[in-house]
């Protein structure tokens, strides 16, 4: 999870109001701090050109806790079940402990927040879980080119209203326990010129080789967030990175018209340039434009999965967002049936979140 993905403190307060009132005592409203439970499930029905196959899946369930000990402290968690298609052979099911955060806010110091644990690396505007997201598929960016997870620490200071400052020490990319003896350290500047617009850009820097320090891998990061209206929402994020003399770049946008009270229009398009194969294993050009209509019905509660970040949109409870994607390569990288490679690929499918 990242630090402004909620309005988590709303919801425990109204639970603690709503438990008071019952029982008309003002001690109980004061000490007893509620666990509020959260999530998300995920089906998705999917079409691959190349590979002429079809598949219907029921591919993620989530579900999150929340639990305050007080204003300054807090304490999240989430356990997620997700299913992944093989190339051959059955699905295989994974759970994992995507975030686990223990929150700390000093109390004589209330522009400071201290986060320990596993959380969404604070880089770019797409996220791993399907309702953060305004496009049901992933990008090449988000697989290949930035961290998704970081395992460590990290702490926000607000300097004005409107500019932070972030730095975090972690164990890598993806990293649940140190894979070397060195240490990821990173630091990020967000800013709010205006309350339609916000932008940031970061660095990351440290070994993220096994079992070696001697491969220090450097990271810079810009993303940007922009809601000029309510309904139109553009965002953006760019990476470029090195490590020792290789290198690749990566950069994807997206635009959000929101049509009528529950329809919506979104078209993404990214470029990866990976000219050494070192992100994806064949040194080439990927690219990718999607576009995927929506309808939705009603709005998710106050909670983890409320809103998309740095926005006014709120996330539907129900979603149903189809999407066609194609992909393409200036080399034969996509598997078709018959064994062969092709440059290209066309994937059609329809996704449906539930928030609760």
């Amino acid at each position: 999870m990242s630090i402004g993905k909620s309005t988590i403190g709303l919801v425990a307060l109204l639970a603690v109001a709503r438990q008071g009132a019952a029982q008309d005592t003002s001690a109980v409203l004061e000490e007893r701090q509620p666990l509020t439970v959260s999530g998300f499930a995920v089906g998705s029905a999917l079409y691959d050109r190349n590979l002429a196959q079809n598949t219907a899946l029921a591919s993620k369930l989530a579900v999150s806790f929340f639990r305050p000990w007080s204003d300054q402290l807090y304490l999240f968690g989430q356990l997620t079940t997700h299913v992944e298609p093989q190339p051959s052979g059955p699905a295989e099911t994974h759970i994992e402990l995507d975030n686990l955060v223990i929150n700390w806010t000093p109390a004589k110091l209330s522009a400071l927040s201290l986060s320990f644990g596993r959380f969404d690396a604070p880089v770019g505007f797409e996220r791993d879980d399907e309702p953060l997201n305004l496009v049901p598929t992933s990008s090449f960016t988000l697989e290949t080119a930035r961290p998704v997870k970081f395992t460590g620490f990290m702490a926000r200071y607000t300097l004005t209203p409107k500019v932070s400052l972030l730095g975090l020490v972690a164990n890598g990319w993806e990293q649940e326990t140190d894979n070397n003896s060195g240490k990821t350290a990173g630091f990020k500047l967000q800013a709010f010129p205006s309350a339609e617009f916000a932008l940031a850009g970061g660095i990351f820097y440290g070994p993220e080789q096994d079992f070696t320090n001697g491969a220090q891998r450097l990271l810079l990061t810009g993303d940007a967030t922009w809601q000029p209206v309510q309904r139109l929402i553009v965002q953006a994020e760019a990476h470029h990175a090195t490590e020792a003399d290789l290198s690749w770049t990566a950069a994807v946008g997206q635009t959000f018209f929101r049509v009528g009270r529950s329809t919506a229009l979104t078209v993404r398009g990214e470029l990866v340039d990976d000219p050494d194969g070192v992100r994806t294993g064949t040194p080439e050009k990927l690219s990718s434009i999607t576009i995927s209509p929506w309808y939705f019905y009603r709005e998710a509660q106050e909670g983890v999965f409320s809103n998309v970040e740095f926005t006014t949109f709120r996330l539907p409870a129900f979603s149903i967002r189809p999407a066609l994607r194609i992909d393409h390569s200036d080399q034969p990288v996509f598997a078709k049936k018959d064994g062969s490679l092709a440059r290209s690929n066309l994937t059609a499918l329809v996704e449906l979140v539930y928030v609760f």
